[in-house]
């Protein structure tokens, strides 16, 4: 499958950001949304009692990361004693409600659904620059369909001093399950000039295996000028799943996520020996630019179906025609997987999760201090709708232009 730098590529291209600027598509009657209370409890509830002082310090919005010293602590009913409670994030410790890491004595068992975990250490994420709190949500849900993410997550309400704090997400740290659950040696993250961030080892990993593991890591990056081609990718798949992580690519165009090259955990697979990705923070989806800005992305990648260039691996992969050829088979595996149906029941279970909250005015009312503020039913019923518009109709342009390709 090769894609030509044409004009219908281009075309499409700003078709589906000026759609999702404009809003104003019509959809079919059978793919609109159903928006409506589904009889869903509050699942989960986080209680907090620090000190006056404690409490003040966590509201200043300095940037400043804060441990609390000796909470007592309630969660879903259960007290628990904690080993380390404390702020986390970079930009959202600016604002009134923080995010928090929470490391208790034992595990505690919180609830999606169906679906339970036991977790002794996990992230309470505020969602104070996640606007209508859907973004993260829905961004995981999907994420869960086409097999890129496997890690717990569930709204909470967090209390503190008997008074709300409002909405949060409770979502398994990514160290905990590669390491923990799947038993890997190692877990990297990607840092701006893929540079590496922050790194986490299983407890029996010695020197030798991580500095043969970093290794790998930094052989992604040294290939990209040694190699072109099936070559190349032949390579680049001895050190990385590349099937998904250009997934994953795909996965961020479709949405439109404006800021992810820093945003990705790479571990390692035991069985296979090579990195598999973890994504993280959903935010910033729907973005009208990456965060580089439409002018830097043209200059390094052109009209490529890639929405940030920001990253050295993610430029070769839009300027590699035979990598891209690749890349647009998982695009269009991706878009298939994400059915129009599915969409739906993936939209419609992020409102019937968030209706409980919205609707208890001492929660909500807490919007007021986050980067959109002062939301309610009806401003977050015309957010969904609209996000939901955006990738059906994102989609069947996409798939047409696709198959047209595919045909030549």
């Amino acid at each position: 499958m090769k894609l030509l730098n044409s004009h219908i590529g281009k075309r499409i291209l700003i078709f589906i950001i000026t759609c999702a600027q404009s809003f104003c598509w019509a959809i079919p009657a059978n793919d609109e949304l159903t928006l409506k209370d589904a009889g869903r409890s509050i699942e989960n509830k986080i209680e907090l009692y620090i000190s006056t002082t404690e409490y003040q310090k966590i509201q200043n919005t300095d940037g400043n990361k804060i441990s609390l010293r000796q909470p007592a602590l309630i969660i879903n009913g259960d007290s628990i004693s904690s080993k380390d409670i404390h702020t986390r994030g970079k930009s959202t410790l600016l604002f009134r409600r923080k995010s928090f890491s929470f490391n208790l004595e034992s595990k505690m068992t919180f609830h999606h659904g169906d679906r339970t975990e036991s977790m002794k250490k996990f992230n309470a994420v505020s969602l104070s620059m996640d606007k209508s709190y859907i973004r993260n949500r829905l961004a995981f849900e999907l994420m869960e369909e086409i097999q890129l993410f496997e890690l717990f997550y569930s709204y909470c309400e967090l209390r503190i001093n008997d008074k709300s704090e409002g909405i949060y997400l409770i979502v398994e740290r990514p160290q905990d399950w590669a390491i923990k659950k799947k038993n890997s040696p190692l877990i990297i993250r990607r840092g701006y000039n893929h540079n590496i961030d922050k790194i986490k080892t299983g407890e029996k990993i010695d020197k030798s295996e991580v500095k043969n593991y970093k290794n790998y890591y930094n052989q992604i990056y040294k290939s990209l000028n040694k190699y072109e081609g099936q070559e190349l990718y032949e390579v680049l798949s001895r050190w990385l799943d590349m099937e998904m992580y250009m997934k994953w690519l795909a996965f961020n165009f479709f949405v439109r996520n404006g800021d992810y090259t820093d945003e990705v955990n790479f571990c390692i697979d035991p069985v296979e020996d090579k990195f598999k990705i973890i994504p993280w923070d959903y935010d910033d989806i729907f973005a009208a630019a990456p965060h580089e800005g439409m002018d830097a992305k043209k200059k390094n990648i052109g009209d490529k179906f890639i929405f940030s260039s920001e990253d050295k691996l993610d430029q070769k992969i839009a300027n590699d025609p035979y990598l891209y050829d690749k890349y647009l088979t998982q695009l269009n595996k991706m878009l298939t997987q994400l059915s129009a149906s599915t969409l739906k029941k993936i939209f419609e279970n992020t409102y019937a999760d968030l209706y409980p909250y919205y609707s208890n005015e001492e929660i909500i009312g807490m919007s007021q201090y986050d980067q959109y503020k002062n939301v309610n039913i009806n401003i977050l019923q015309k957010d969904i709708n609209i996000l939901f518009n955006q990738l059906i109709m994102s989609r069947i342009s996409l798939l047409d232009y696709l198959k047209n390709l595919l045909e030549k």
